[in-house]
């Protein structure tokens, strides 16, 4: 029988091998291979779980000598679920013991009692040295009856779980189950918490080589290796699932008025998976605009499903049976730290923001009013989808592929490109010929922002980041367009779903993409593409003098242009779908060019 315990590494458990010897002529425990405060307290709730146990356990410990050591010795261990593997082998030390030393403890305490004398107190000395001898007797009764199954018990098992030092009840360790219970080997028994049944589910169905069986409590446990209790194993049921909300309202998107430029572009932007920039005046449904999008995405599937439940697992914000079910949404506001935004800290280091966001969206309100150095590092973000912090010994790496998207004013009263009429108190956007109302007056701008303001308000935003943003769109509720983008997000989100399954069609090849926005250069979109035209690859080229585009730009400019051709379900690219894309990307508007 080999025992595993696990601890958590990033959003991935790192496998513990335990082994224990029981030290003769010494008392307490010696832990081997860094075992760090909350391991050496799990010491200490394995004993009081130990007591009970049925049947007198407790001299098992009381005065007794055991090592026990973690393998590998030299990384920190900091996991309170390695609390259940400390029983066990604990347990089994004392099951494996030396008979022949317990014999001679006996034997030793039997002639102490035959070498009592008359004297005041020797009734009580002879009463406590029976006492020993009985206890002692006890244990070796216990070791003739079970260590014969301890022996022929060949299975590996990976044991996680903290203790309630009063009932011997297991807990679930509040970092990492999830990813604790998936760094099973193939042919491991991982025994698992009750409370944990739904998250040793998810893990069933993602990995079909291991055994995932729940327990109530240490009593369970024990009786699970001695075989004389038959196991039960976890189960997929709705009834017992907590579903985690990842925002306590998302609105539909007829819900959120007006703003139909700005819906399209979010539109675009989910199906190809581009990040995008909102611009626009306070209190226009930019944040209401992004929690919708959550529900334009498609569904996740297991595979997402199971590694973003790692991720929040990680952190430790799922509760019992707590799951994820819907694409995370998380929002970073402008005083976001550094370790909130891209996670770190000690004992473990945690996943921040852009982690928790891993495929969903991750929304910055006010992007532009981020420090600079915050601003800076999402290019790392951005560009690898993936989050490496270096640590003294090893780097933790932390998933964040999410969707991007960022709200801010375009100046400081955040009105610019408004007009308002003087006598109705009307607002157009854009400026119309005149006020529908009174034609003859004389429309006048709402921004009274000077041009130099106005620069030093959006130029926070440096050009390397603005690059990575695919889409750049003004939002406004008094879009002239309203009325044209009036739909539900079940009818978008079916759209979204058959770009999306073109796409991943599309990029199967490449294996590492699965959407537009994924595919890394050129001389990979010309490998999994169709073919441009030459009339339409001239108006392209024509785009690229016209606006001096960089190559980063020219390329996304043929991936928004692809994600726009996939949502109208054609083949090959079209002038219109070019023209579309430079408007939504912002390149022939004169507030986004550097």
């Amino acid at each position: 029988m080999e025992i595993y315990g696990a601890d958590i590494s990033g959003i991935d458990g790192q496998l513990i091998k335990f082994s224990a010897t029981k030290d003769e002529g010494r008392s307490g425990v010696t832990l081997l291979g860094l075992a760090q405060k909350v391991v050496k307290e799990g010491y200490l709730r394995s004993v009081k779980a130990i007591e009970t146990l049925d049947g007198d356990w407790s001299n098992i410990i009381d005065g007794q000598g055991y090592t026990i050591q973690f393998s590998p010795p030299d990384d920190p261990k900091n996991s309170s679920g390695l609390d259940l593997p400390i029983a066990i082998m604990l347990l089994q030390a004392s099951i494996l013991q030396n008979l022949d030393t317990l014999e001679e403890q006996i034997i030793g305490l039997q002639k102490k009692v035959d070498n009592v004398g008359t004297k005041k107190n020797s009734a009580e000395i002879k009463k406590h040295l029976l006492e020993a001898i009985e206890s002692l007797i006890l244990q070796r009764k216990r070791i003739l009856k079970y260590r014969k199954r301890i022996q022929i018990n060949k299975n590996k098992y990976l044991l996680i779980g903290t203790f309630n030092i009063v009932s011997g009840e297991i807990e679930a360790p509040r970092y990492g189950m999830f990813g604790m219970i998936a760094c099973a080997k193939p042919g491991f028994t991982v025994i698992i918490p009750e409370e944990s049944e739904i998250h040793g589910a998810i893990v069933d169905k993602m990995m079909k080589s291991i055994q995932i069986i729940k327990a109530l409590d240490l009593q369970e446990v024990w009786n699970l290796i001695l075989n004389v209790s038959p196991p039960r194993k976890v189960k997929y049921s709705a009834k017992i699932i907590q579903r985690r909300k990842m925002a306590d309202y998302i609105p539909d998107l007829k819900a959120v008025e007006g703003v139909a430029h700005a819906k399209r572009a979010m539109m675009v932007a989910l199906a190809g998976g581009h990040n995008i920039l909102l611009v626009g005046p306070p209190g226009q449904g930019k944040s209401m605009l992004s929690k919708a999008a959550t529900k334009l995405l498609p569904t996740m599937k297991l595979s997402e499903m199971f590694e973003t439940n790692k991720i929040f697992s990680a952190k430790g914000e799922l509760n019992e049976n707590e799951v994820i079910l819907d694409r995370p949404f998380q929002e970073a506001t402008n005083n976001i730290t550094g370790p909130a935004l891209f996670g770190g800290g000690f004992r473990p280091p945690l996943p921040g923001l852009v982690s928790l966001a891993h495929n969903g969206i991750l929304m910055f309100d006010e992007i532009n009013l981020l420090p600079s150095n915050l601003i800076e590092q999402l290019r790392n973000a951005l560009n690898d989808k993936t989050l490496k912090i270096q640590r003294l010994h090893s780097t933790i790496e932390y998933p964040c592929n999410f969707i991007m998207v960022a709200a801010m004013n375009p100046c400081k009263c955040g009105w610019l490109g408004h007009y308002i009429c003087p006598e109705c108190k009307q607002i157009y956007y854009p400026k119309p010929q005149k006020c529908s109302s009174h034609p003859n007056g004389t429309l006048l701008k709402k921004c009274q922002c000077r041009s130099s303001e106005i620069s030093r308000f959006k130029d926070k935003l440096s050009q390397p980041l603005l690059d990575r943003i695919d889409l750049k769109v003004f939002l406004s509720t008094y879009d002239s367009d309203t009325g044209k983008f009036d739909y539900a997000s079940s009818t978008i989100k079916r759209h979204i779903e058959q770009a999306r399954k073109i796409q991943r069609a599309r990029y199967m090849v490449l294996r590492f993409c699965s959407c537009n926005a994924s595919v890394p250069d050129r001389d990979q979109f010309n490998k999994c593409t169709p073919g441009i035209t030459p009339n339409v690859m001239a108006y392209i080229r024509k785009i690229y003098r016209n606006f001096n585009l960089t190559k980063r730009t020219e390329v996304k400019l043929l991936l928004v242009s692809r994600t726009i051709a996939d949502l109208n379900n054609v083949l090959h690219l079209r002038i219109s779908d070019v023209k579309e894309a430079v408007e939504l990307m912002g390149l022939n508007h004169p507030y986004f060019q550097s």
